[in-house]
């Protein structure tokens, strides 16, 4: 599981104090490409709370 904050620094190499907002809409577009169903996701969840993983199938 990867927080949005550790997401962002490893992106960007910054603090990610407070850039959710960057890291969702990112995920958004990332999902779009990979997913059949973007707003049922299968490869990448949302783990409420704690940020996002990837889900093997």
């Amino acid at each position: 599981m990867f927080s949005i904050d550790r997401i962002y620094e490893a992106v960007w190499k910054e603090p990610g104090l407070g850039m959710t907002n960057t890291v969702t809409v990112h995920i958004r577009r990332i999902r779009e490409k990979i997913e059949a169903d973007p707003k049922e996701p299968k490869y990448l969840k949302v783990v409420w709370g704690v940020g996002y993983k990837i889900e093997k199938i």
